[in-house]
């Protein structure tokens, strides 16, 4: 994979993304409709975006190279979360401060922006990765994050998004062997490839509601991007120099655990009061330093697993 391919990849991808600046801006996507289009986005157009896939051929060895994934998400992802509670209760920092802290730093941007990229840079093999990360994502996010934030108990019931659903409903389908007929394919494609640029464009909507500058200002952002974007994906470069896969995709996974902050922690750092303002501004500094962040990421991916 040429580096001009991949930086021609991202223009597409921050082009995608000022389309919702603009729209934004302008007054077009208000932050009333841009909830809905995230609720769409994330309850319509992601499942069909997963099950779409089902029209794969997956042999003994892609099953495998998913097993290992899905193996690498937990590792990361729980390290990452067990790591930065363990430090913060050491520095003493209150309840809520640790919570927000952990969510920003060990769960990326897979979904709204990590599976959009891939997908241009990795082909449909991008969304069975995506599967991995989902998985990984969910169970951790909603068994130890929420709690933090809630200061509640488990909630099992959680862990059973309609994305997840379809994630399981598609592993089935490929082991099974099953595929959609072919209208149905085209129907389910079609609805699933919408998930790139909608998912951009509201990213995009989602910058143009704050100011960019104070964002700047806020001194904790700039640690939070610095373990997101750089320090958590050279970890995961070394762990994934260790595991038996394809070069290509070892990248593939690389990249997912290299997106930015996740969106989904605004979003309950709202809902609870768990340090809003600085949530929402790490989320977006890390957004928008990715596009500096991937590219030497991807570099020194390239060079370590040989692709």
């Amino acid at each position: 994979m040429s580096m001009t391919l991949v930086l021609q990849q991202i223009l597409v991808i921050f082009c995608y993304v000022a389309v919702g600046v603009g729209a934004g801006k302008l007054g077009i996507i208000d932050p009333d409709q841009r909830k809905y289009l995230t609720k769409l986005c994330s309850s319509l157009i992601l499942p069909f975006t997963i099950l779409s896939a089902a029209s794969m051929e997956l042999g003994a060895e892609s099953f495998r190279s998913l097993g290992i994934a899905l193996g690498v998400m937990f590792l990361v992802f729980g390290l990452t979360l067990a790591g930065s509670l363990t430090l913060l209760r050491v520095f003493h920092a209150e309840d809520k401060f640790r919570a927000a802290i952990c969510s920003l730093i060990a769960f990326p941007n897979c979904t709204f922006l990590g599976l959009p990229l891939c997908q241009a840079l990795f082909g449909e093999i991008a969304v069975l990765y995506n599967c991995a990360a989902l998985i990984a994502f969910n169970v951790l996010f909603f068994t130890v994050q929420l709690p933090l934030f809630t200061g509640g108990k488990i909630h099992l019931k959680a862990i059973l998004t309609v994305p997840t659903v379809a994630t399981f409903g598609l592993l089935a389908m490929l082991v099974l062997g099953i595929h959609w007929p072919a209208p149905v394919q085209t129907v389910v494609s079609s609805v699933g490839g919408m998930i790139t640029p909608l998912s951009l464009i509201i990213i995009g909507v989602m910058l143009s509601e704050n100011d960019l500058l104070s964002i700047f200002r806020e001194r904790a952002v700039y640690l939070v991007m610095a373990l997101r974007n750089f320090l958590i994906p050279a970890l995961a470069m070394l762990l994934l120099m260790a595991v038996p896969m394809a070069g290509a995709d070892k990248l593939c996974v690389l990249v997912y655990l290299a997106c930015p902050c996740a969106t989904l922690t605004t979003i309950y750092s709202i809902q609870t009061d768990t340090y809003p303002e600085l949530c929402a501004r790490s989320v977006l500094f890390s957004t928008i330093s990715f596009a500096i962040s991937l590219p030497v990421v991807i570099a020194a991916g390239q060079f370590l697993f040989g692709v």
